[in-house]
């Protein structure tokens, strides 16, 4: 019995919906399911947390020269400053705490996925 009507006779499952599963036939295995490889690192969180650290790490060195040229220490005072260095010590001490809080901001939100990430991962009880 190897001609090509009788090849194609398999036994045919139903779920408990009703619907056809896939035929089933003794001669040819079944193909076995390819696992899908996943990257266990995501390049776009990997790059929002360099990005946090550039932010946290520009904002608290801002923070540290514009105040510390306010304050008169001897390592800070520069007796000729230029009308632009001032200037730019300004725009540092006015956007630092933005820069910082921005910082704050995506840390947490990172934070936060890697939470749903680890939780999505959990078995649910």
């Amino acid at each position: 019995m190897k001609d090509h009507v009788h090849e194609r006779i398999g036994f045919r499952e139903i779920d408990a919906h009703g619907n056809a599963v896939q035929a089933v036939s003794p001669h040819v295995p079944e193909p076995a399911d390819r696992e899908r490889k996943r990257t266990p690192i995501n390049p776009y969180i990997i790059a929002l947390w360099v990005m946090d650290a550039g932010l946290a790490w520009l904002g608290v060195w801002a923070l540290a020269t514009s105040v510390g040229a306010l304050v008169s220490s001897p390592q800070f005072v520069q007796p000729a400053e230029s009308a632009e260095a001032a200037q730019m010590k300004f725009i540092l001490l006015s956007n630092a705490p933005y820069v910082l809080l921005a910082a704050l901001l995506i840390t947490a939100g990172l934070l936060f996925w890697h939470a749903v990430q680890w939780q999505k991962k959990r078995p649910t009880r």
